[in-house]
């Protein structure tokens, strides 16, 4: 798998256009400077390779953004790999235009070859570091030939470039490092951040014990859902339910158990939710379900599935067995004049009918 993290390489997916246009530019820079000595058909034909490759980092970037978007490790990881023998190419065609220098071209224009070298490499800092290890092979194998090609001349000039040569390596290498791990605890304090952040809001709409939405998040969304339902024609209804005898539990069990039971009742509805129904707690043993685009026909039959999912249900704490019951009031919306606080006060006068009808058991029916 990729160890490489995705947020890096979307830079240099962002970066490598850029960087292929610019090294088009310093190749016709380069054919410009040297058509004087070098035959215009190699000079071509050396062109050719660099278009090939600016095509080749296309659709390697291409594949990059697949991957990506896919969240397949192996795919990157093996675009990584591509990249990398991009990256030996390019430097091979440099190598190819500083032996054309030394067949066609006088002295000292190997200088010029050293010096493109080395600003390529320079540019490749910024647009490669984030593969650091695909920048490595890219540096190493960009300015190895040149160090060897100044010990062929072996002029003062040239140890000279030696020398420089020996102080850049490692002072590019550290810069390149630093640069990539600065962009790395970048990405991560962002990821940071944005957990953080998601982390509040998570906090700001669920029930802290029971992981439900709280009761802000329902009216707040109810709202918004019977909007959309006046404007799509469609029905909605909602369920209030609470725990029968839940005093008896907490008085005889104690609060740990009550709240055990809270949380595993919250979990055992959450499972027959569909996906666009909002389940929430809205205080104490108290919750409340609004149901999307259904009718009160579709609600009831909802409503007793829950009722007798609760009623065969066993919640063992400390190896105590407890059996609880719910009582359900159900509403259906009828329309523009009644807002989420009509339709909620009257699935509470409706729950406290079924209470009164014997508890355990859903009204209307």
């Amino acid at each position: 798998m990729s160890v490489v993290h995705p947020k890096l390489i979307e830079v240099v997916v962002e970066q490598t256009p850029r960087a292929m246009i610019a090294m088009l530019i310093v190749s016709i820079a380069y054919i410009s400077i040297f058509i004087s000595f070098i035959p215009i058909t190699i000079l071509l034909a050396w062109f050719s390779l660099q278009l090939l490759l600016a095509v080749a980092r296309y659709l390697n970037i291409k594949m990059f953004k697949r991957h990506l978007g896919d969240d397949n490790a192996k795919g990157l990881t093996q675009q990584e790999m591509v990249f990398i023998g991009l990256n030996l190419f390019q430097a091979f065609t440099w190598m190819v235009s500083s032996v054309l220098i030394i067949i066609f071209a006088p002295q000292p224009f190997e200088l010029v070859s050293f010096v493109v070298a080395i600003g390529i490499i320079t540019a490749a800092t910024l647009s490669m570091t984030s593969l650091y290890k695909a920048y490595l092979v890219f540096f190493f194998a960009m300015i190895i030939p040149q160090v060897f090609i100044m010990f062929y001349y072996g002029e003062h000039q040239h140890i000279a470039m030696v020398v420089f040569a020996v102080i850049y390596i490692p002072a590019t290498i550290l810069l390149s490092k630093s640069m990539y791990h600065s962009r790395l605890s970048s990405i991560e304090a962002h990821e940071e951040i944005e957990k953080s952040a998601e982390e509040f809001r998570k906090l700001s709409i669920v029930d802290n014990l029971t992981n439900a939405y709280n009761r802000r998040y329902f009216f707040e969304t109810s709202k918004k859902v019977l909007m959309m339902a006046l404007r799509d024609r469609r029905k909605v209804s909602m369920l209030m339910f609470d725990i029968d005898y839940f005093k008896k539990v907490n008085d005889t069990h104690g609060h740990q158990t009550g709240d055990y039971v809270l949380v595993n009742l919250a979990k055992n509805v959450n499972q027959l939710m569909r996906e666009s129904d909002i389940f929430a707690r809205i205080g104490g043993e108290e919750f409340a379900i609004l149901l999307n685009n259904t009718s009160m026909n579709d609600a009831k039959v909802l409503a007793e599935r829950v009722r007798a999912m609760v009623e065969t249900s066993t919640f063992e704490y400390n190896n105590t067995a407890i059996h609880i019951t719910i009582s359900i009031g159900l509403s259906e919306w009828t329309g523009t004049s009644m807002q989420v606080d009509q339709l909620y006060a009257m699935a509470d006068q409706h729950l406290y009918f079924a209470k009164e009808n014997g508890r355990n058991c859903c009204y209307p029916d």
